[in-house]
């Protein structure tokens, strides 16, 4: 075959020149398109680990924990929910009907979903799989069977308050369950159009200032009521004298008895009975009241929650310090995870060579959540003390003197104490810069809250710290409530009682003038109407 030469092609027209610089134009575009691509950074929000990849460390630890036992309860919330009711949820499990794995976790935000599905995934068995935080019944998923999970969700959701609790709440979950899919549907259905009517349902419990309601209505009861009863019966009597009356032949002759009879008549003619009805009135009711009003207001908790055992409120801590015991930088599996690969590489370097500094020290690193619900009530000060008398305890670390840095997973923040390094341990506690106690826009934006980034900045602040001559300590912490006082109401007889039964007092004064206000009127009006000849003489 001939081919043409350079020299031999005809010349090109205008409009092949055309389409040429057109493709030329687009390949251009495209090019610059895609390098664009690759230099703009990510968003925020996919900093540290992949959104999508984020759950799976912790869907693989949690898919171990319930290869060993189909219901796994988090040792993060022994206030609310103690590891010690784990039985009680496996009971419920077993009235579904299916295989049933329950997760009980502090609240993921909104990855329950995702959590689930990535669960199900790494323990490769199928069946109906519930997560509950410290309200109830968050998220729920069939894999593979028959149930109406979202039904069932959904009807716990608008049929319970907000305060039954967990178990109150996977009870009724696990009997819509067994209900079928017809019936739990139709049900949901119902309930969301009563919630939508405005048909909330009550609350179960109370709280203290309800308390102090109750108690402040029983002390004024408690005076009020029967005060009235002796001072009125008391007035009303008197009264009576000066209500006109017929004379009458017997009243005349009344008038002719001895003077000690005329000066207290009633005692004269009215039997015993009769002057101890009202003092005997006004004593029963008063013991009526205090015995019937424990009965009325019987409330005692706060909420549905346990008591948790010592080993509930515990357990959590001695977990930490463990890990602590073998690795400076603590991550709880059960979060999800907000440090990749190279910033646990990164931190790791930083505090080997803070310790190394003058005057540096042990760094540890804890990345747990805090809540109300924990063994510390959310208190990060309590939880670094704990951790370091715990750490204590373990072989060759003495008093585990160092640098507790608490990092919250699930809100970002970071709180730093110092326990026996030589560094200002009041400015560690009070003035640590806001962008990294609490972040910024980015990080409020991003899902792992840009810790990673943030505990890098820590590291140098640290680094920068001035040292003092002699170690420091930030202090021994307030102790937290106990779970069974913070969870019990006041006594009824106590708080806003005594103020009610002075209340009570002066309410029974109060209607004993109107009452001496509405007979005068009465006793006037008829002293009008009645002849003269009729009135009797007093």
């Amino acid at each position: 075959m001939s081919t043409l030469t350079t020299a031999e092609r005809p010349p090109a027209t205008g409009a092949e020149v055309g389409v040429l610089r057109l493709l030329l134009t687009l390949c251009g575009l495209t090019a610059l398109l895609l390098t664009s691509a690759t230099l703009v950074p990510a968003p925020a929000r996919a900093a540290g680990a992949p959104a999508a990849n984020r759950p799976a460390a912790q869907a693989a630890y949690l898919a171990d924990r319930l290869r060993e036992n189909p219901v796994h309860v988090s040792d993060q919330l022994p206030r609310e929910v103690p590891r010690s009711m784990a039985p009680d949820f496996a009971r419920l499990a077993e009235r579904t009907g299916v295989s049933t794995y329950v997760l009980v976790l502090p609240h993921q935000g909104g990855s329950d979903e995702v959590l689930l599905g990535a669960v199900h995934d790494r323990l490769g068995r199928d069946g109906l799989f519930v997560l509950l935080d410290e309200s109830g019944v968050s998220q729920a998923a069939a894999y593979g069977v028959s149930a109406p999970a979202e039904a069932a969700r959904t009807t716990t959701a608008f049929e319970l308050p907000y305060d039954a609790g967990p178990l109150r709440s996977f009870e009724l979950f696990v009997d819509v369950v067994a209900q079928g899919t017809g019936r739990a549907e139709a049900r949901a259905d119902a309930a969301r159009e009563k919630y939508r009517d405005g048909n909330e349902p009550e609350d179960m419990y109370i709280g203290p200032s309800d308390r102090r309601n109750q108690s402040f209505v029983t002390g004024i009861a408690l005076t009020g009521v029967p005060l009235t009863i002796l001072l009125v019966a008391w007035y009303v009597r008197r009264a009576r004298r000066r209500f006109p009356r017929a004379a009458t032949p017997r009243r005349t002759a009344a008038r002719t008895t001895p003077s000690a009879t005329r000066r207290h008549p009633a005692a004269a003619t009215r039997p015993m009975w009769r002057r101890l009805l009202a003092p005997g009135l006004a004593l029963a009711t008063a013991a009526a009241i205090a015995l019937t009003a424990p009965l009325v207001f019987d409330q005692t908790k706060r909420g549905p929650a346990p008591l948790p055992t010592s080993g509930d409120m515990t357990a959590r801590v001695e977990r930490v310090a463990k890990g602590l015991a073998q690795d400076p930088v603590y991550v709880d599996p059960e979060s999800p995870r907000v440090l990749d690969a190279a910033h646990l590489t990164r931190l790791h370097d930083r505090i080997e060579r803070f310790g190394r500094s003058e005057g540096g020290g042990p760094v540890y690193v804890t990345v747990v959540p805090h809540l109300p619900e924990d063994e510390s009530a959310g208190d990060e000060e309590l939880f670094a003390a704990a951790v370091r008398a715990q750490l204590s305890k373990a072989d060759g670390f003495g008093e585990a003197n160092g640098v507790y840095v608490v990092a919250d997973p699930l809100d970002g923040y970071i709180d730093v104490f110092n326990h026996g390094l030589r560094l200002e341990s009041l400015r560690l506690l009070f003035d640590l810069p806001e962008s990294i106690s609490y972040g910024d826009d980015r990080a409020d934006e991003a899902d792992d809250h840009l810790l990673g980034e943030r505990l890098d900045a820590l590291m140098t602040y640290l680094d920068k710290s001035p040292r003092t001559e002699e170690p420091t300590t930030t202090g021994e912490p307030a102790r937290a409530l106990s779970p069974e006082s913070e969870n019990s109401l006041p006594p009824l007889f106590a708080t806003d009682f005594w103020p009610g039964l002075f209340v009570g007092g002066v309410a029974a004064l109060l209607l004993l003038g109107l009452v001496a206000g509405v007979l005068g009127i009465v006793a006037a009006v008829l002293r009008r109407r009645t002849p003269p000849v009729l009135r009797t003489r007093r």
